[in-house]
């Protein structure tokens, strides 16, 4: 009898409306589990917790049937009501194209990553959303910016694409986070060498094999000596002197500044790259000068010891990886992991990011998430604002 009298509840919503307008019935442990108070017994709580994007509860109800129970249906209710909270006026976003500030609201979208605002421009009539992804992605921006953050901090794609069903009951696929990692860090890594880097004039650079689906490549990295700041991380499918000029042009681009040495290992490519990309009449009675130095071992004062320390770090990164999937991918993810590593990761022996020793200001706050509304504003200036 006691089950049939809560069947007669289970397509009603007025229980799980009443118990979430009392305000005090559902208290939230993680954005994933709630504990509901029983409505007869009030001394009684149910947990309620999403396992694999579903909704279970420990209720008698929910136990025997399956079904949605009230206590369900609150906590959905009460996600869905904080979803979808109006914003105050002051928080009515310019136009997107023409940044007008004469916007109404039009209604609400909803997808994966909760409520979207609509809005429309009264000046041009453009129509946009007021919580959008970065350059229009769907996807709520922090999700992507903790996707970077985790992977580059060693996670798989699995492991990532698992924390975001278990932390916040989202269903997103591996593939969907590679495709975010591999576009904004090509996007980061282009607004972060635009940014002035202020380097020393002693520079390192060495190459190291990876493997690109099941197929040899080469990881070129050029390393400033002073401020630990990288340069430079470039795929190549061989290690020619034009391969290996390009990794030092990669390096060029990211600063003003001239190297007067750059040190590396006895490979024969090195010496006439850098002569060709940095050779000049520099030295004594204008004859010509190539600032390239080879280290003698690892033992010596000179020696390359920062470059093979960074290659020990990226392989930590790199370890829970069978591979890389293709050339494009490869190079992407090998310039999100040197933003990473020059502006998201405290350098030991600096007791700072890279970034900030080469003059950049800190990032506050969450730094990937600020990197990638940087990278991705519209109007952004070429150089990071210190806030």
């Amino acid at each position: 009898m006691r089950l049939r009298q809560m069947e007669a509840w289970k397509d009603s919503r007025t229980p799980a409306l009443a118990i979430v307008a009392r305000g005090d019935q559902v208290s939230e442990i993680s954005p994933v589990e709630f504990m509901v108070r029983s409505q007869s017994r009030p001394e009684v709580q149910y947990r309620v917790k999403s396992e694999n994007g579903r909704w279970k509860c420990e209720c008698q109800f929910h136990a025997e049937t399956g079904l949605p129970c009230v206590h369900i249906l609150s906590v959905r209710f009460r996600a869905g009501f904080q979803e979808s909270k109006v914003p105050t006026p002051d928080s009515v976003p310019p136009c997107e194209k023409c940044r007008s500030t004469v916007v109404v609201r039009t209604g609400v979208r909803r997808n994966k990553s909760g409520a979207v605002r609509r809005y429309l421009c009264r000046t041009c009539g453009a129509s946009f959303c007021g919580k959008e992804g970065y350059l229009k992605r769907r996807s709520d921006p922090e999700l992507i910016a903790k996707a970077l953050d985790l992977y580059f901090r060693g996670v798989s794609l699995r492991q990532v694409a698992a924390h975001f069903g278990q932390a916040y009951g989202l269903s997103i696929s591996p593939m969907t986070v590679y495709r975010w990692i591999v576009h904004y860090s090509k996007l980061a890594a282009e607004w972060m060498d635009r940014q002035g880097a202020k380097v020393g004039q002693t520079w390192h650079a060495d190459e190291r094999v990876v493997n690109v689906n099941g197929e040899h490549r080469y990881l070129w990295n050029v390393m400033d000596s002073e401020t630990r700041f990288l340069l430079a991380s470039t795929i190549s499918k061989g290690r020619s002197v034009p391969e290996a000029r390009a990794a030092f042009q990669a390096a060029k681009n990211a600063t003003e500044a001239i190297p007067t040495e750059i040190r590396t290992d006895g490979l024969y490519t090195y010496r006439r790259a850098i002569s060709k990309e940095f050779g000049g009449n520099h030295g004594p009675g204008g004859k010509h000068h190539s600032p390239h130095r080879v280290v003698p071992s690892i033992r010596a004062p000179e020696s390359n010891n920062l470059l093979e320390r960074l290659n020990g770090t990226e392989k930590d990164r790199t370890k829970t990886m069978r591979a890389y999937d293709n050339d494009r991918g490869a190079a992407a993810l090998s310039e999100g992991w040197r933003v990473h590593y020059d502006m998201v990761r405290d350098h030991i022996a600096l007791g700072t990011t890279p970034a900030v020793a080469a003059g950049l200001p800190a990032i506050p706050g969450f730094r990937w998430a600020e990197i990638i509304k940087q990278a991705t504003r519209k109007d952004a200036v070429p150089v990071l604002e210190a806030n």
